[in-house]
């Protein structure tokens, strides 16, 4: 579908131009690849970064399940700002070495190997930083991500282990501790990382109505796939599930999280407009990636608290909620989705209010290379709430 856009948006040539660009960007947080290579560019670099995915899942023969899903969302979502077929592959690479390394099968570590392209921006930065001759940079680029690519498995692992599964995006947590390490060591050789914020206006009712058909499309396949009432009785009872890691809605509740994917997307696509925000690269990436975990976690039960919480810290701190950078925030706040759905409503404000004041000082830490900073955030607020409401409930509960 972003494939047969790409070409209903701009003529090939101007395409390939702005893939260039987009490719050759320094792709840092916040940088919207509409902004830079225009949307038809954009369009064609999420579906080529959504062929990478599914090539990799078919040749593994990875079964499908709600990860897969997942992680096939977030990562073409993310394909509108900050990743692209250049920056993600020296990372995919990386993690394939490290399961020969440790004799793993590389199809064990395939979800890794996808979102691992949470550091993206690191192998972008190397690449172009304009010091040294391009093509020497380029090679420090992709050994970076090598190299990055190789810790990158064991560090998600012991992460996973410090916030103990209450925020979904584990990988943006990791990818948060190794850009802190690494953004110290570039500052120590006296290479300064400068944050951006490129991003794009006006194409709210083109985007809108895309967003608005994918949401229709989820729901027919929910619906029509299989059973109909069955479907339907699976969706309700995804509502009772926490979200906590790992929760597969897909093996669960089977075809009925199409269902719950799309509502998904129609509500904070919804939100995003409510909120007189635009949508752009890096709101689309939010939305999409909230969608994705419409299989793996999230559900309308458990975000709302949340998104209710973000929202309402955003005009505590007079933040205008409709800048993309707090709307990022209050979107990606719906990692701890799980802090409500394990705890309750309040819980689930208290844990979205915390994440958008944390969200404003975390990306400092990691230099704006990490492209699911918001994970990073979301596993310090995690790590912070737990011991507190541990006091609140009994201890087994958590």
């Amino acid at each position: 579908m972003f494939l047969i856009s790409a070409f209903v948006s701009d003529t090939p040539a101007n395409m390939l131009i702005g893939l260039e660009r987009i490719i050759t960007s320094r792709s840092i947080l916040v940088t919207d690849y509409i902004a830079v290579g225009g949307l038809g560019a954009t369009l064609l670099n999420a579906s080529l970064v959504g062929f990478v995915g599914i090539f990799m899942l078919v040749r593994m023969k990875v079964r499908p399940n709600g990860a897969t899903i997942m992680a096939m969302w977030l990562t073409t979502g993310f394909a509108f700002f900050g990743k692209n077929v250049f920056n993600m592959i020296p990372l995919t690479c990386g993690v394939w070495l490290f399961s020969k390394y440790s004799r793993e099968k590389f199809k064990d570590n395939y979800l890794t190997a996808m979102l691992v392209a949470t550091l993206s921006p690191t192998v972008s930065e190397i690449s172009f930083l304009g010091i040294f001759n391009r093509p020497v940079e380029i090679m420090l680029g992709i050994l970076s991500g090598f190299v990055i690519g190789f810790i990158f498995s064991s560090v998600s692992v012991g992460a996973l282990r410090v916030h103990r599964g209450y925020d979904l995006y584990n990988m943006g947590f990791a990818g948060g501790l190794i850009c802190t390490i690494a953004l110290s060591i570039l500052n120590a050789i006296g290479v300064g990382i400068e944050t951006v914020l490129v991003i794009s206006s006006g194409n709210n009712k083109i985007l809108a109505a895309g967003l608005y058909a994918v949401s229709a499309a989820l729901i027919c396949c929910g619906v029509f796939f299989g059973d109909k009432k069955e479907n339907i009785r699976e969706f309700r009872e995804i509502f009772k599930r926490s979200g906590r890691l790992i929760s597969d809605f897909y093996f669960d509740h089977g075809n009925s999280v199409y269902i719950n994917m799309g509502v998904l997307c129609a509500f904070f696509t919804t939100m995003v407009l409510a909120l007189g925000a635009e949508l752009n690269g890096p709101s689309i990436a939010g939305i999409l990636t909230i969608v994705g975990f419409g299989s793996f976690g999230k559900h309308l039960k458990n975000v709302i608290p949340v998104a209710a919480g973000a929202v309402a810290a955003a005009y505590y701190n007079s933040l205008d909620p409709s800048n993309t950078a707090n709307v990022i925030a209050i979107l990606f706040s719906t990692g701890l989705a799980p802090i409500a759905g394990q705890f309750g409503w309040i819980w689930g404000i208290v844990a979205g209010f915390l994440h958008v004041n944390v969200s404003m000082y975390a990306g400092g830490l990691s230099g704006g290379m990490n492209l699911y900073n918001n994970g990073f955030a979301a596993g310090f607020v995690a790590m912070f709430l737990l011991p507190f409401i541990s006091s609140f409930r009994r201890e087994e509960e958590l």
